[in-house]
């Protein structure tokens, strides 16, 4: 069944700076992996990051 198919997975979408979105694009190009596979990696990362800090670093103060 393909993700888009399968009712585990939600399709999400974001703007990002340009720079990001190219050193993302170049990080699943080197891992060999597309963009699905390549987002759910770095989202997984962060938010192991973030539940092991139990802070979040990239957060703009209000």
């Amino acid at each position: 069944m393909a993700k888009k198919d399968d009712p585990n997975y939600e399709q999400i979408r974001a703007h990002v700076p340009r720079n990001l979105a190219r050193r993302f694009k170049q990080y699943c190009l080197d891992e060999d992996i597309d963009y699905s596979e390549g987002l759910e990696e770095v989202l997984a990362f962060f938010f192991t990051a973030l539940d092991g800090a139990n802070k979040n670093p990239l957060k703009k103060p209000r």
